[in-house]
């Protein structure tokens, strides 16, 4: 790679040219002045832009803890409906549960422990 030669160009940087941070130049100023305010709009729109990433995030956050908690409800829904179709058989109760749990998008996990009540209280009328 050759050597960089001095040009005139850069010796007169420091000559006190119309472009040196010490000009009085009044057209240099202005220039100045537009750059530094040029400057500050982009800092503060790149400030706006992260405050947004980080909302949407939160946000993000948020719904994707609903969400599971909704796919853990939904797959409690499922155990529930497989338990009662291998089971075979229906009362009452059973039909209750399901009309519950096909009507209600809301029902809970805890509803899982009545299939197995009644299953108890079946298994104690199988043997009686």
């Amino acid at each position: 790679m050759p050597a960089r030669r001095s040009t005139a160009a850069g010796t007169s940087r420091n000559s006190g040219s119309e472009t040196s941070p010490g000009s009085e130049d009044p057209a240099y100023k202005l220039k100045r002045k537009k750059n530094n305010e040029a400057v500050q709009r982009t800092r503060e729109k790149t400030r706006k832009s992260a405050e947004e990433r980080k909302e949407r995030i939160e946000k993000l956050k948020v719904e994707n803890i609903m969400l599971t908690q909704q796919i853990k409800s939904e797959k409690g829904h499922i155990s529930t409906l497989r338990k009662l179709i291998i089971k075979g058989r229906t009362n009452e109760e059973q039909d209750r549960l399901i009309d519950e749990i096909l009507n209600n998008s809301d029902y809970g996990n805890n509803h899982n422990n009545d299939v197995d009540d009644n299953e108890e209280n079946d298994d104690v009328a199988d043997t009686k």
